[in-house]
């Protein structure tokens, strides 16, 4: 017995001696409100959390850490919202677990760029979301940031240019809701293993800043449709900044990738953000217009039982904000998006609405 007390006390001391990484915590709180026409109003909120975040250096200079993400539900089988390591050293990092590839890593997100998050932070789609012409995400390509499985590596940058690569096993993997090996996807109506790939360059001439972005997605095509046309996406932003102005265009191109090579119409999905702000002191102005179309194409419509094969569905929204820092970790914001949705149907009438919402926020 004396010889067992002994053994668990200095197990107990090896761990307690042993060299331990650095730990910090941080999140976000936010409230927000919103009121409209042909839609319903309240209090709702989006992206509360707390982060964990660990790392340490390993005796050969490696830097190795990790972050636990989480978002509080009211489902307890839910898991962290992101769950993920990193190794870094002379030549780059490699992320396990991301849930943004290397073309969202890359490419200016222009769509967020209005004050109150422009159509990126979707909080109008809080309350209003019946938009037309989205495949997956809205305004953005395809499988923008909704993959917790994913490896990521970022080599040292060259001459200015930087670069990322980044493997999807498989888009059913697309919630972090369990940790097995089990689909969570659409009911194989979305794409298998993808290949990203994007880079971007940051320079200035005469005085006016810019980035120029590129990347590409590309993979198998959709499981269920035997004959599905492969992923092929490709997505550029430029964004210039002088002075207190900053401007940003972004364009992608999903193509025909949610049809079939057997399709009768062909499928298709593209579209578009631009944005310009001002920044006075803590205030900050801005204004976007985001605009998406797409067609289902013939076997699209049939696995997803659309009612408009033809047609070119489509969404655009104009969005007006302004945000003003706190200070201390506390800003606002209000916003206005406006609708215009069309369906592609003549003999429908689309409901367009007009959102209101403002938002207090608080990180630590």
């Amino acid at each position: 017995m004396k010889k067992i007390i002994i053994g668990a006390f200095a197990l107990a001391f090896a761990f307690t001696s042993a060299a331990r990484a650095d730990v910090a915590i941080s999140g976000f709180f936010q409230q927000i409100i919103g009121l409209g026409d042909d839609t319903t109003g309240g209090i709702t909120h989006e992206f509360d959390r707390i982060n964990f975040v660990a790392s340490t250096t390993t005796d050969n200079g490696w830097e190795v850490g990790g972050k636990l993400q989480h978002e509080p539900t009211l489902d307890r089988t839910a898991g962290p919202t992101a769950l993920q390591m990193h190794v870094t050293n002379e030549l780059g990092t490699l992320v396990l677990g991301n849930t943004t590839d290397a073309v969202t890593n890359t490419i200016s997100r222009i769509a967020a760029m209005v004050p109150g998050g422009g159509t990126d932070a979707g909080y109008q789609y809080l309350f209003f979301s019946a938009t037309q012409g989205d495949r997956g995400v809205r305004f953005a390509e395809a499988y923008y940031a909704m993959n917790g499985h994913r490896a990521v590596y970022t080599p040292p940058s060259i001459n200015g240019i930087n670069l990322s690569i980044s493997y999807t096993p498989s888009h059913d993997f697309n919630t972090m809701s369990a940790r097995a090996r089990t689909a969570q996807g659409s009911h194989g109506q979305i794409h298998q293993e993808t290949l990203e790939i994007a880079a971007n360059y940051s320079g200035e001439l005469e005085g006016i800043g810019y980035t120029i972005a590129l990347g590409s997605k590309n993979g198998n095509g959709i499981a269920s449709f035997q004959d599905g046309n492969d992923l092929n996406v490709l997505t550029g932003t430029i964004k210039l900044t002088q002075g207190a102005w900053a401007v940003g265009y972004h364009i992608y191109e999903n193509g025909d990738s949610y049809g079939a090579n057997t399709d009768s119409t062909k499928a298709s999905s593209h579209g578009y953000n631009v944005a310009l702000t001002h920044a006075t002191g803590n205030i900050v102005i801005g204004v976007g217009y985001s605009e998406q179309e797409a067609v289902n194409g013939t076997k699209f419509n049939s696995a997803t039982a659309g009612g408009n094969l033809t047609g070119v569905q489509s969404t655009n929204i104009t969005n007006i904000g302004i945000s003003y820092n706190l200070g201390g970790g506390v800003g606002t914001y209000i916003q206005m998006s406006d609708y215009d949705i069309n369906d592609g149907n003549a003999d429908t009438t689309e409901v367009s609405p007009q959102v209101i919402f403002a938002g207090i926020s608080l990180g630590f």
